[in-house]
């Protein structure tokens, strides 16, 4: 995948059954059988970046064989948004970033520098956030609220350990779900804190699904700066856990926070819109969007990801994915000790 591929378009492919074809580079989506072959979709290949399959959708030999060569990445997820595997070429690989990449992840005062850069950026954007509501509401809690990630921000430069400045970071996320209810201005959605696996209500639910696209789109950009993704420093490292794209999300899940908050004000997405899903025994499995709900909620992400934004290292004004990408290639050379970190702050 090159950089220019990584702004064209994502390919989903969404309906159960359905059978991803190439021919004459043509990106063709069909179903049903040999016999009776409707087409969803037929698209150039040139266009599209990377492919986002949800549960029981095909790939022919042929096309994977093909986006192989052509380095455009397959994304695989459940039918409800989860993710479960990538399919792409592993040829590209810069084997001295890499070692130091290693070597730093090893170095404590080396990795509470950078776990405190992406931990200041999250709080920091998450008093954005909230800041935004106060012409409309003086809540005495958002205030409260405010004051608190104020007060986590000032005392995160005190933190001598990475767990410490974990803490840091988890009593700001506390504090900062604890009022996020409060930003919603219509009723029908009801949110307590946040709860991942399984998510139990409808807005954990886009909130999960839409830092799962985020989290795709920044796990591409990793490997195009040829970096390794499961080499982390906020993250402990864990098995099958690309801890250094988690490391990144962080500074940029308040635009996913966003994006959920304008679904719901805007009413695009209505809480009847969920399916609530339980196992045999009657035991919650998740709650997850419906078929529709999906397509609405990835046609407002694609959106958002060509809004534009202000890259605070460059003062440039991009698009939200080019930021992303932006802020990639700057720990990359980080990593290289070739510039400082300068992590990414809403205004």
């Amino acid at each position: 995948m090159s950089e220019d591929s990584l702004f064209l378009r994502t390919l989903y492919i969404q309906e159960q059954g359905s059978v991803l074809r190439v021919s004459n580079d043509q990106f063709r989506v069909t179903t049903g059988n040999d016999d009776d072959e409707s087409e969803l979709i037929e698209i150039q290949s040139i266009k599209v970046g990377q492919i986002v399959i949800f549960g029981a959708c095909m790939i022919t030999p042929p096309a994977l064989r093909y986006c192989l060569m052509k380095r455009i990445p397959i994304v695989l997820l459940s039918q409800h948004g989860e993710y479960f595997s990538r399919i792409e070429s592993t040829d590209d690989v810069n084997i001295m970033l890499e070692r130091d990449q290693f070597r730093l992840s090893t170095d404590d005062g080396f990795a509470l520098d950078c776990s405190k850069h992406f931990i200041r950026a999250k709080l920091h954007n998450s008093m954005v956030l909230l800041k935004r509501r106060l012409p409309e509401s003086s809540s005495a809690s958002l205030l409260h609220a405010i004051g608190e990630l104020e007060s986590l921000t000032a005392g995160l430069e005190k933190a001598s350990t990475l767990d410490a400045a974990r803490g840091y970071e988890g009593s700001g996320a506390a504090a900062y779900f604890g009022v996020f209810e409060e930003l919603f201005e219509t009723e029908g959605f009801c949110f307590r804190n946040r709860i991942k696996r399984p998510p139990p209500d409808p807005v954990n639910a886009m909130l999960s699904f839409g830092y799962s696209l985020l989290f795709n789109n920044l796990f591409s950009m990793v490997r195009i700066h040829r970096m390794h993704p499961y080499v982390g420093f906020l993250h402990a490292d864990k098995p099958v856990h690309p801890a250094l794209v988690s490391d990144l999300i962080e500074e940029f899940r308040t635009i996913i926070d966003g994006l959920v908050l304008g679904i719901i004000n805007k009413h695009l997405i209505g809480p009847g819109e969920f399916r609530i899903v339980h196992d045999e025994d009657g035991i919650l499995k998740g709650c997850y969007l419906s078929d529709a709900a999906r397509k609405v909620f990835l046609r407002e992400f694609e959106n958002l990801m060509h809004r534009e934004t202000t890259h605070t290292a460059t003062g440039y004004r991009v698009s939200y994915r080019r930021c992303l990408d932006l802020q990639v290639g700057q720990f990359a050379l980080f990593l290289k000790k070739e510039q400082p970190y300068i992590p990414y702050l809403r205004r």
